[in-house]
């Protein structure tokens, strides 16, 4: 008998055979696909906002993404502001005379994918938030899609109590009852919940942000989180693996799928505030409409005629209510 944790863990972390750590999992061609690889608004209105935290501050930065995927993203945002140095725009000619860039990417396939991407840039990459030495340079923190790859244990609401569910012989089971388990569970959500309700618990999630905190409450900045997931608990199973873009049995052959879970955002949220730390948690449509997502679609539909009905599906992927725009969310938190 497994904890989900560990299975997900092995079968997307393990050194030799983990999921992570030796394939490409984004494109059209592979198993899912994300925002910044939809379309280049995401990154470009990003950028944006990274300029306008920028001028707020005075002294050296420190730009980190964290699982950059194929480093489009970084690729955008940079590029963005490098166009805008290049036409004397001085917040942009200020971000890049102070900022330092780094990746963080435990997947060697997708490092040197990025480093090809990014080989005009002067980024720098390591394998976990704490080798980079920030020094006096405040933190911009990004990511997209990292926090529902961290793994997650699962826990049902029986007419006994909260009771674990385990990984046994490729079937789920629910272990016996542990009053202690219970006691903990109820501690965590203090709130009713319906027999047969599912409680989502990723301390590998909640130690990160916590981490990510500290490290903001040191050197001062802010980080920006995006992914889908919940502002308050849902008491539902999110436990998916994605192949080819479609969902397929989540203990069927461990280590050749994506496996994901919704975010508890209202766990990492309550983190942020227990450090003392400024947070807004709103959707991935209310976050790019704020920044002018609209605006640079205009500019894209003048530039590109050509490509009217590709660039509008991609936008509207991206901020439409039924799409990524409400499950998706912005959770950013700063000092």
């Amino acid at each position: 008998m497994q904890k989900i944790s560990q299975f997900f863990f092995d079968a997307m972390f393990n050194e030799k055979t983990g999921y992570y750590r030796i394939k490409n999992p984004i494109g059209k061609d592979s198993d899912f696909i994300t925002a910044p690889e939809i379309s280049q608004a995401f990154g470009e209105t990003i950028a944006a906002y990274i300029l306008q935290i920028a001028h707020t501050k005075n002294g050296e930065l420190a730009l980190v993404e964290m699982g950059a995927g194929k480093g489009t993203l970084l690729f955008d945002i940079l590029s963005s502001i490098k166009k805008l140095a290049d036409k004397n725009i001085a917040p942009a000619i200020d971000f890049v005379s102070r900022v330092a860039c780094h990746i963080v990417e435990i997947n060697p396939v997708l490092r040197q994918i990025q480093q090809e991407k990014l080989s005009q840039f002067n980024v720098s990459w390591y394998e976990n938030l704490a080798e980079i030495s920030l020094q006096d340079r405040e933190l911009i923190f990004i990511s997209n899609e990292l926090f529902d790859c961290f793994p997650i244990d699962q826990f049902i609401l029986t007419e006994t109590g909260w009771c674990e569910r385990m990984v046994e012989d490729k079937k789920f089971i629910l272990a016996a009852f542990d009053k202690k388990i219970h006691d903990f569970i109820e501690q965590e959500i203090q709130a009713l919940a319906p027999i047969g309700a599912v409680f989502e618990y990723s301390q590998a999630a909640r130690e990160f942000m916590a981490q990510l905190c500290q490290t903001l409450q040191k050197h001062g900045g802010i980080a920006i989180n995006i992914d889908y997931g919940y502002s308050k608990n849902i008491f539902a199973n999110t436990l998916q693996a994605l192949k080819n873009h479609q969902k397929v049995d989540v203990l069927e052959n461990p280590g050749s799928a994506d496996l994901t879970a919704q975010v508890d955002f209202f766990a990492l949220d309550k983190i942020a505030k227990k450090a003392q730390l400024n947070s807004s948690l709103i959707t991935q449509r209310e976050f790019l409409q704020s920044l002018g997502i609209e605006e640079r679609r205009k500019i894209l539909l003048t530039k590109n005629h050509e490509k009217t009905t590709e660039i509008n599906s991609a936008i509207d992927r991206l901020i439409d209510s039924d799409q990524m725009g409400e499950l998706f969310k912005c959770h950013i938190i700063w000092k």
